[in-house]
């Protein structure tokens, strides 16, 4: 776990990690996705054999910064509108990376655990993420631990510039409430 920017070096491998399994998704980069959000992160990661195989972040909302579901614009809106969190004890999970083999996808089931019974630890009563329902796997991650589609912000949502294949990557807005967390880190 990196706190921060408590570990540089760690922080790095971890984003490069991140940045690699994202590319090798087929996705491109895009300034209004890579926003630095350090100060409000902690970032979880899973070795096996000395090598980064599952990564997520957690981004705490606090009065002073904009969390991804704010960074991100609603499909169809004219003007481009976005959301504006203004909660308390909330966060945004994103950056979920796994290595799409069976220790890779078992090192993100562990990983998710690990994220939850933080966010359980933290005090967050809701927990928002976004996902595209074009990666299944990501999908299923969140949904088979009790995320759900969020009905307060409604998708699909859109970072400008972000591409998956040549095409605009969109994304469903999920949310765990602290019932579902607390389920899911029952199971470590």
């Amino acid at each position: 776990m990196i706190e921060n920017c408590s570990d540089p070096v760690g922080l790095a491998e971890t984003k490069e990690f991140i940045d690699r399994i994202f590319r090798t998704a087929g996705y491109t980069k895009s300034p209004y996705k890579n926003i630095n959000l350090d100060s409000w992160s902690t970032w979880f990661y899973i070795r096996h054999k000395g090598k980064i195989i599952s990564a997520m972040r957690v981004v705490e909302k606090v009065p002073g910064n904009f969390i991804p579901l704010e960074q991100v614009v609603i499909v169809g809106s004219s003007p481009h509108k976005r959301y504006a969190i203004i909660e308390d004890n909330v966060a945004d999970w994103n950056s979920v990376a796994f290595e799409t083999t069976v220790t890779g996808i078992k090192a993100a089931y562990i990983n998710f655990k690990i994220v939850a019974k933080f966010c359980i630890l933290k005090g967050y009563e809701t927990v928002y993420g976004m996902y595209n329902p074009q990666l299944k796997g990501i999908e299923s991650l969140y949904i088979n631990h009790g995320a759900e589609i969020s009905k307060k912000y409604l998708g699909p949502v859109f970072f400008p510039g972000f591409y998956l294949n040549g095409k605009l990557a969109h994304f469903n807005v999920i949310e765990l409430k602290k019932k579902a967390l607390q389920e899911v880190a029952s199971q470590l």
